[in-house]
Formats: C-alpha cells, structure tokens, sequence
C-alpha cells in the first residue's frame, strides 16, 4: 500500500508539474477594443467567432458617453485582417447573441494586438423595437396630425382614385404596349448586340486614327485662328460685295427693259450658232488649211495653156511672192480694217461703242498674228526659198 500511495503521489505532482509548465509555456491571447453603438443583449463572457467558430470570448462591457465599449479576447494563433469588423449577430432560436468577426483573414496585413475599433467599423442588428418605433412615426406622420392634418393625404387618395375611375382598360392598355415593347427589345437582342458590335469597332477604328484626327483638330483650330486674324478683311470685303451687289440690282433696275432686249438678242444669237455649231467646226477646221493653200497658189505669167511647150517649167514665173508680200503686215491691216469700221459710225454712237470698237481692233490684230504665225509655219516662201520678209512691226520691233 505504501508503495502504491507514493507512486500515486509521485505521478500526480509530475501530472501537475506538466500542466504548470504547459501553462508557462502557453501565450497569452490576444486582445481588442471594439466601440458599439449600442450592445443590446449582449453579455461578458459571450462567444467571439471567425466565419462561426469560436476563437474568443467578450471581457466586459462599458458604456463611454453615446456609445459601449467592449473588450475581447481570442486566441493567438488566429489572424486577424488589419481592415476586420466586429459585427454582433442576433440570436437564432436556440443561443445567445455573439461577435462575428469578418472577414476571415485570407492574407496581406494582419490585426496587431490590443488593435482599437471605431464606431465605423463596428455593427449592430436591427432591433425589433426600432422597426415598431420608425412604424409609428410613419403612422403618426401620416396621420391627422402629420400630413392628413389638412386633409392633403386624403384629398391625394381621393385625386388618385377620381383619376383612375374609368380609366382601367387605359391602364391594361399601356402596360401591355409597354409589355410588347419589352418583348420587342428582347427579341432585337441580335441587332442590340450588333450595334453595340459595330459601335466597339468604330471606337477602335477612331482610337486607331488618333494622330490623323489630332492633325485635322489642328488644321481646323489653325484655319480658325486664321480666318479670326482675318476678320477685320472678310469684313471689308462682304461689305464691298454688298455694295457692288446693290450697285448692280440699281443697275438692272434701272435698264431693265434695255437688258431685256439685250437678253433677247443674245438668246437669238446663242440659238443661230446652236443651229450651226457643225457649219462653225467646219469652217474652224478648214480655214487655217484654205489659207494655207491660199498662200500656196502659183499663177504663171509666161504660160499659156493652149501652148505649154512654149516655156519650161524652170522658166515660169508667177505670182507666188505677190501673196507673201501681201501677207505681210497683216495684223496691222485687219486692225486698222476693224478700226475703220468704227471710225464710220456717227460720233455720239461712236462715242458710246468706243470699248466695242477696242475690243474689235484688238480682235483684228490677234487674228492677223494668228494667220502670220500659221503660214510662217506651215505656208509657202517667196521663189528663191528665201523667207517672206518680216512685217513693218517686226522691224520695228527688232530695231529697238
């Protein structure tokens, strides 16, 4: 017996130098501080839990000012994230109200110890007497002494209702149209998607022509900034196209009729060279060839047809340098011709054709250069094979 008491004994003081030692070993838990607004039935010693399992227990609770403040501790080894809220849970049918720690810890910064919770991070259950309390004040504002105390909530009531009489079939009408709308919208759902499709493409084409559509921004803004500079000048020139607009609407204004006829006159002459544009392409055509060969036409002097063997070819003579003489001074000759033409009308006529008569020397002249310039060209020389001779204007000319 006496053996058996003191192995019991020796067993037992190392079963409690284990236990003492273990709880050496063992470190403390951790704590934190959470602000409530409120902590309705919840008690010390209630559970904390992480994702429903229990890692800590409430320390205390203590109201500070407006607000509770309560203590917990869990254990060690659980992590926290730094950003965690304490949330205090309702009770089911069976149990106590606890604190729901969230989110689990998944990684990054941890919770230090003795951390301290806000208010903003803290939350609590919607209690029954809350929601009776705020029902009540919605009954009371609706009441006869909130806004039924005029009447008002009843003279709505009855508006809505006089409005709505007879007006069922209306009202079944449009939520149908609105129905079929709908069912429409759900029906185009492949163009929807397809005008979305070619709407992403057109984005992506723009965003693909940034640098050209920047450079025409620039362009525009530099015209603009342009035309902006030039205002003072766009203005003075509208205004003297204004001006010479109203000066010519006075001028037909006040030669009407002599513009009708001229009018007229034109349109006859217009309609006669309409009827002979072939004749005129004809004659264009044709006449540089027929003066061409007018200036190569040879009448012999010493030759008779009834007796061509009365002279030889190498003796015959003709008139082939009288038309390169006559040719020249041309210009001239037609000028002064055109010229004349006007000098023989009366003077007050005269006086008034004077820039007709301008133009028509002018006229003269340019087409004798034309037909010089053609039969040096293309048209015969004097015998001899010598060149025609420069006219009197060309010597002139080449004096200076």
């Amino acid at each position: 017996m006496r053996k058996i008491l003191l192995t019991s004994a020796v067993a037992l003081l190392v079963l409690v130098a284990l236990v003492g030692a273990r709880a050496g070993l063992s470190p403390d838990p951790r704590t934190m501080t959470v602000m409530f607004p409120s902590t309705t039935s919840l008690y010390q010693g209630a559970q904390v839990k992480v994702l429903g399992v229990r890692v800590g227990t409430v320390d205390s609770i203590q109201v500070k000012g407006t607000q509770v403040q309560v203590e917990l501790s869990y254990d060690p080894e659980v992590k926290l994230p730094a950003d965690v809220h304490a949330v205090i849970v309702p009770p089911s049918v069976v149990g106590d109200r606890f604190v729901q720690l969230a989110p689990a810890y998944t990684g990054g910064p941890v919770l230090q110890d003795r951390a301290r919770l806000g208010i903003t991070r803290a939350g609590v259950p919607l209690e029954l007497e809350d929601t009776y309390r705020a029902l009540d004040k919605t009954a009371i504002g609706l009441g006869p002494r909130g806004a039924g105390r005029d009447g008002a909530l009843a003279h709505l009531i009855s508006a809505s209702a006089d409005n709505m009489r007879g007006r069922g079939r209306l009202f079944n009408t449009t939520i149908r149209s609105f129905a079929d709308a709908i069912a429409t919208l759900a029906g185009s759902s492949d163009d929807i998607n397809g005008t979305t499709t070619n709407l992403a493409r057109f984005n992506r084409r723009l965003a693909a022509s940034d640098a050209t559509i920047r450079r025409l921004v620039v362009s525009l803004v530099a015209v603009s900034t342009e035309l902006n500079g030039q205002g003072d000048e766009l203005t003075r020139a509208v205004t003297a196209l204004d001006r010479a607009l109203g000066d010519v609407a006075v001028f037909a204004k006040h030669n009407r009729s002599s513009l009708r006829s001229n009018l007229a006159g034109l349109t006859s002459v217009s309609s006669a060279l309409r009827r002979h544009t072939r004749e005129l392409e004809e004659v264009a055509e044709l006449g540089p060839v027929g003066l061409t060969n007018l200036f190569k036409t040879y009448v012999a002097r010493n030759w008779d047809p009834d007796h061509p063997g009365q002279s030889t070819i190498a003796g015959r003579t003709g008139s082939q340098n009288l038309h390169a003489v006559g040719a020249q001074d041309l210009d001239t000759q037609l000028s002064y011709t055109m010229s004349a033409f006007c000098a023989s009308l009366p003077a007050a006529e005269a006086t008034r054709l004077a820039p007709f008569c301008d133009a028509l020397e002018a006229a003269g002249g340019d087409v004798g250069k034309v037909i010089l310039e053609a039969y040096r060209q293309g048209g015969p020389h004097p015998p001899g094979g010598a060149p025609m001779a420069p006219s009197a204007r060309e010597q002139k000319a080449a004096r200076r």
